[in-house]
């Protein structure tokens, strides 16, 4: 392998290795739109939660990561029924702009909150393999990407599954296509639209608890997990799993390129700034995402 492909076939490693994980982390926020077609500004704060519930279950408790990613599944699940229950139900009953704000207010709540518990210092968790490298056919990783696109993948895996193979998948699916429809063949619309927000939030917890092991984070990255989550709904459109890892892995990829071509500094703000052109050039940012079909 020449030294161009051997450089190439890196990034492009790398790129798919975060891919996955990006996948993990914006495919709560494509449910969301997707099924419910909320905007959950607190999408960022679960993902943030993760990564602080990592850190505390694995240097404060001494447990392994695993125990966190297993904690964040059901943890996230009811964080996210009781705020869809509590706040958010209710607000949408008077319109779709109250549950929005609902939704930003409870965001700037927990944020303030969470910077009052945990501070707003920066922290990095260590893991048993975090300098490890991993080669295969002359291509070298970090041990802790490949461990997370892992767990990612398995995640991802197992969502698909379930949407596409079982009733609830099935009455998901309807509620997104025509959810009147859906009501009149006898489809619980308040009990499937709770669950599924639960289920993004846990999706959002568990991307967090992977996150942890690999960028260094504290309760003001909330805004970037949100910006990039934002990034995959708007690369890949909304309702599934296969949607989110079109925009998870066109994320990576290009965060891997920008990476090898720009200062570590610039590369947020290169993201950023294709987020807000590829809201411009889609004329309608995020509702013409919400407009694709599951």
């Amino acid at each position: 392998m020449t030294v161009v492909a051997q450089g190439v076939a890196q990034v492009l490693t790398v790129g798919v290795l975060l891919g996955m994980i990006y996948t993990l982390v914006g495919l709560g926020m494509t449910l969301s739109l997707g099924v419910l077609g909320i905007l959950n500004l607190t999408h960022g704060l679960a993902v943030v939660g993760g990564s602080i519930l990592a850190f505390e279950v694995v240097r404060t408790w001494g447990l392994s990561v695993g125990v966190a990613l297993a904690l964040s599944i059901p943890l996230g699940f009811v964080a996210g029924v009781v705020l869809h229950v509590g706040l958010v139900r209710r607000a949408q009953r008077v319109s779709p702009e109250s549950g929005l704000l609902v939704l930003f207010g409870a965001m700037l709540l927990l944020q303030a909150v969470a910077v009052q518990v945990w501070r707003s210092d920066t922290r990095t968790l260590t893991l048993s393999f975090s300098e490890h490298l991993s080669s295969f056919a002359g291509v070298t990783v970090r041990t802790d990407y490949a461990v997370a696109a892992a767990a990612a993948a398995g995640l991802l895996l197992i969502i698909w599954a379930v949407i596409r193979f079982t009733m609830f998948g099935r009455a998901v699916q309807a509620l997104s296509q025509h959810p009147d429809a859906a009501r009149i063949l006898g489809v619980n619309a308040d009990r499937y639209t709770t669950v599924v927000f639960g289920i993004s939030m846990a999706l959002a917890a568990s991307s967090g608890v992977l996150l942890a092991g690999v960028f260094p984070f504290s309760v003001q990255t909330q805004t970037q997990w949100l910006a990039y989550a934002f990034i995959v709904v708007l690369l890949g459109g909304t309702g599934g799993v296969v949607n989110a890892a079109v925009g998870g892995l066109a994320l990576g990829m290009g965060q891997a390129v920008l990476n090898e071509l720009l200062p570590l500094t610039w590369v947020s703000v290169v993201v950023y700034g294709l987020l807000v052109l590829a809201m411009v050039a889609r004329g309608g940012g995020l509702s013409a995402a919400k407009e694709r079909a599951l």
